[in-house]
């Protein structure tokens, strides 16, 4: 597979005061592709809950660390495309500066209590499985992380594990040329993220995502990926909707924090 790697500049934070919305011609083209990026990892992290409450399947751990090592597998296995490299080294660095600008407001700021891993420990995991997976074209990632050359090696033990796990979870339910049921893409109007909404809508994130996995897995019932104002920058997957929301409030935080939050 082939990648193009925008590599972290690992350097103090340089901290804005945080920005409007975004409008029409005024985009950043580098902070629009590193929330277009961030969209494709999130929203594979949510298929990962999807599968799991789908499918009923077993989760030993935290669903949360389970759900980052499925979207790692997807974007990283044989048949991904030639970006969505990119989509894990801009959440990986989204989870690297946040936690820097966490940490530099005290350690009273980091929630040990949260579901999901600290963002620091979500960044590194995620260089692992990515050098783990293909060291040649991510070991420059992994040396911009300080991270070791045994630790690279071991690494790819790492993957391995999760991806013949998640192999074996979900062997029962591939669809082997059979047709189940479908991904219906959804976008919600909106005014003050419209620039969002065309990005997204235009690059066919979501419609990737759904054509990639109702071709590939039989689903049990009709699936629904929603775009839509939530206020508050998230992602979550309901399954008792049976629907994955992705909110335009995310791709103004990750626009903001690529402007803002990371030096040049």
């Amino acid at each position: 597979m082939k990648r193009f790697a925008a590599l972290v500049c690992l350097f103090p934070l340089v901290l804005g005061l945080g920005s409007p919305p975004a409008r029409a011609g005024e985009v950043d083209e580098d902070a629009m592709d590193f929330a277009m990026h961030d969209a494709v990892y999130t929203t594979f992290h949510e298929v990962g809950h999807m599968f799991v409450s789908e499918f009923e399947l077993p989760v030993l751990g935290k669903e949360e660390d389970a759900a980052d090592a499925l979207a790692a597998v997807q974007l990283l296995g044989p048949d991904a495309d030639e970006d969505w490299g990119n989509a894990l080294i801009s959440a990986a660095d989204g989870w690297y500066f946040s936690a820097v600008k966490s940490t530099g407001n005290g350690v009273e700021e980091l929630s040990y209590y949260d579901d999901h891993a600290l963002d620091i420990e979500r960044a590194y995991a995620m260089v692992c499985m990515m050098v783990g997976a293909d060291s040649d074209w991510f070991s420059e990632v992994a040396e911009a992380y300080e991270m070791d050359t045994d630790r690279q090696e071991a690494c790819a033990g790492v993957y391995e594990q999760a991806a013949t796990s998640w192999a074996s979870l979900l062997e029962p339910y591939l669809a082997d040329g059979e047709k189940g049921e479908t991904v219906t893409v959804v976008y919600d109007d909106t005014e003050d993220y419209a620039m969002f909404r065309d990005a997204l809508e235009s690059r066919g994130i979501f419609e990737d995502v759904a054509r990639r996995i109702e071709t590939a897995y039989l689903l049990p019932r009709p699936i629904t990926i929603r775009v839509a104002e939530c206020d508050e920058a998230n992602a979550y997957w309901s399954a008792e909707d049976a629907e994955i929301t992705y909110c335009y409030e995310l791709s103004q935080s990750m626009y903001d924090m690529y402007i803002n939050d990371i030096p040049e």
